[in-house]
């Protein structure tokens, strides 16, 4: 749906803790463009300090500082998003909101919360809301450290596990990527963080910055954001979605390559755990389904970034359910005939790894020993 001329835009900062969100927020609001502005700050403390920051850093000529605490934009406090969204709109006298989440929340669900609420007010016939930008912001020295294993910079309320999973889906999910405090990295290291962030996010458009101070046209009225689009601009999508065009290796700089493991025999459980609990800490990102031989009819997503690992229940592969249930959803997703199996049909692993220094001869060999017979 095309946008009026009176759209109110919105754009979300992401990033953990440290970044630079709130800089690079204050560098936005100190402009002297005549930005009207109402900024939307998420903390998940009682007292929201970045809110104060904001309000007396004394380059703001933004009045409108609302401070949403004790809670997740995504999760918790997801009404309270939408009541401030629905007013500042009504208000007429915002052109921009700006969003800035807190350290520790994913950028996805956000998203899909002013989405959904977006689309809502155009069709109420209300003052309508665009979200135009989601824009993530990386301590370049913090990420090299955080992808070597380092510990140093660990904030004292998250664990690794934790920044390490953040950082990996705050880049999948946005369409632009700040790389703060470039002054703070080599050249070098500046070209391996830009190597490890394409290896995660294909798309968004990357710029470097010390202090948060980029051009507000690459931030303010970009016209980047579509759901669709930024969903699928993450790199284990593409590699996901074809496998079959990512047979060989893809080696990027500085040792980062990707590759698609695929096997059409299930994985014993207790092997699959065994090599779970040595993880390769060479492996930054892991996402696919897999096949699963003690329970043969499910598909179970596994999503790793850094040490964290989730393993669930993704419901029932095709060649399991009912026949009249199966032809529907074959005739409703035909791409999936195209990888049919005449023995175990859509049942199969396929991992999507992307990491750095790697191994994959011995990643695969260690996965295939873990591979048992099926007998459908």
């Amino acid at each position: 749906m095309p946008e009026r001329e009176n759209t109110v835009k919105i754009a979300l900062v992401t990033g953990y803790l440290g970044a630079g969100k709130t800089t690079l927020l204050n560098h936005i609001l100190g402009n002297d463009e005549g930005l009207r502005a109402a900024v939307i700050v998420n903390d998940i403390g009682a007292v929201n300090i970045d809110a104060d920051l904001i309000r007396e850093s004394g380059a703001t000529k933004v009045e409108n500082v609302i401070p949403l605490t004790n809670g997740c934009i995504c999760c918790t406090l997801s009404d309270d998003l939408a009541d401030q969204l629905a007013g500042i709109a009504d208000s007429g006298d915002f052109d921009y909101i700006i969003i800035e989440a807190s350290g520790i929340c994913e950028p996805m669900p956000i998203a899909y919360t002013i989405s959904e609420f977006c689309d809502q007010r155009i069709a109420d016939g209300q003052a309508p809301l665009a979200l135009d930008n989601i824009i993530a912001v990386v301590d370049c020295a913090r990420m090299l450290d955080e992808f070597d294993n380092g510990r140093s910079l660990l904030a004292e309320n998250l664990d690794e596990d934790d920044v390490e999973s953040l950082l990996v889906e705050q880049l999948e999910f946005c369409t632009t990527v700040i790389l703060n405090k470039t002054d703070l990295v080599t050249p070098e290291e500046l070209s391996e963080v830009k190597a490890i962030v394409r290896s995660l996010q294909k798309d968004a458009v990357i710029l470097e910055a010390v202090e948060g101070k980029v051009p507000l046209s690459e931030l303010l009225n970009t016209g980047r954001f579509d759901f669709d689009d930024v969903y699928e601009s993450a790199a284990w999508l593409d590699l996901m979605v074809n496998p079959e065009d990512h047979g060989d290796p893809e080696l990027l700089e500085y040792g980062i390559s990707t590759f698609v493991y695929g096997r059409r025999k299930p994985f014993d459980l207790d092997a699959f755990g065994e090599f779970a609990a040595h993880w390769p800490d060479t492996i930054i990102r892991t996402k696919g389904m897999t096949w699963i031989a003690q329970q043969p009819d499910t598909c179970f997503l596994l999503e790793q970034a850094g040490q964290q690992r989730t393993f669930i229940d993704n419901g029932s592969f095709v060649a399991a359910l009912p026949e009249e249930e199966q032809t529907q959803v074959l005739e409703e997703n035909p791409g999936i005939m195209a990888r049919w199996d005449s023995t175990c049909g859509d049942r199969q692993t396929i991992l999507v790894f992307i990491g750095k220094g790697m191994d994959r001869g011995a990643i695969e060999s260690a996965l295939d020993a873990c591979l048992t017979d099926w007998e459908g």
